[in-house]
């Protein structure tokens, strides 16, 4: 019969070394390092042609990016404008496009002068129109087949989205069917605002800007303060200046109430920019900015004063 030795001291000390050497040996586990956080995003993809918005019918509300394409052969603009509650879209066409073309027919007839068309939209604009109605923003004038952005919050409610740009022979593009509805839900998004690089402040009538712009992409808060003395809302628009422009030929072309105003195409190279919102709102646009001059200017305030020319080198 043998006898089954228990193990010496030595053995057990040589196995427990033979072990922590192996484990020594093995490749360390990879831990991997928490992905940075990246803040929710309510991306809204609008492409507008010439003349139609192809854009969602419902959207949730909160902070709300809108990317415009342009796919047109005119310039473009999206404007988002919230309606008083029991109004559609329809009601809008009837009862403010159909003033709107109605006066400016008189006007461009001669029968009445710019202040008169002025005075006439002012008799014959429903109420609500003023009161009521709620600039929310939207993306700017947009080059033919560029893209821009900008973030903007959004209330529930239904909202008509615009552009009213001319075409080269005058004719408004609302008149040629570029109007869309979109309801925004009480279901809202968690999306948040953008960082910004820098801020411009719009007020009666001024410009203010903050912080640095420099090449390549950019994100600008654009702050409004008050509601202008005037028919419209505060908006920026950013134009690129190409070389024997300037900014005052952009602000002339930007008076809407001009018979020959607002006609496509633009002197400068539109680049987007925040449309027109209410007093005490903050919207947001990112730009991809290449060396050269550029200017911010306000379609209702240029020649007020709301406008600014600036370089990036």
């Amino acid at each position: 019969m043998s006898i089954k030795r228990p193990p010496s001291i030595v053995a057990i000390a040589l196995t427990a070394l033979t072990a922590l050497t192996l484990a020594a040996c093995q490749p360390a586990e990879q831990v991997e390092e928490p992905a940075e956080a990246v803040p929710p995003i309510n991306l809204v993809e609008v492409t507008v042609f010439d003349f139609a918005f192809k854009a969602p019918d419902q959207i949730p509300s909160g902070w709300t990016t809108l990317r415009v394409k342009n796919a047109g052969k005119q310039e473009h603009f999206a404007l988002l404008q919230r309606l008083p509650e029991g109004k559609r879209i329809d009601d809008y066409g009837a009862e403010v496009g159909a003033v709107f073309g109605e006066v400016w027919e008189r006007y461009s007839a001669g029968e009445i002068d710019r202040d008169g068309a002025g005075q006439a939209l002012g008799q014959q604009l429903p109420e609500w129109f003023f009161a009521e109605l709620v600039p929310s923003g939207g993306v700017a004038i947009t080059e033919p087949g560029a893209t821009s952005q900008s973030t903007v919050h959004l209330e529930p409610g239904i909202y008509v989205m615009e552009c009213y740009v001319k075409t080269p022979g005058g004719v408004w593009h609302t008149m040629l069917g570029m109007v869309h509805e979109i309801t925004v839900t009480a279901d809202a998004s968690d999306a948040s605002p953008p960082d910004a690089d820098a801020e411009l402040t719009l007020s009666n009538y001024q410009i203010a800007v903050s912080g640095e712009l420099a090449a390549g992409t950019n994100t600008v808060a654009v702050h409004v303060v008050d509601t202008p003395e005037g028919m419209m809302a505060h908006d920026i628009n950013l134009f690129r200046l190409d070389e024997g422009v300037d900014v005052d030929e952009i602000v002339a072309w930007m008076d809407w109430m001009d018979l020959d105003g607002f006609r496509a195409p633009a002197p400068g190279y539109s680049l987007g920019g925040v449309e027109h919102l209410a007093a005490g709102a903050t919207g947001y646009m990112t730009v991809d900015f290449k060396p050269g001059r550029y200017a911010w200017v306000s379609e209702g305030y240029g020649a007020q004063g709301v406008a600014l020319e600036f370089t990036i080198e």
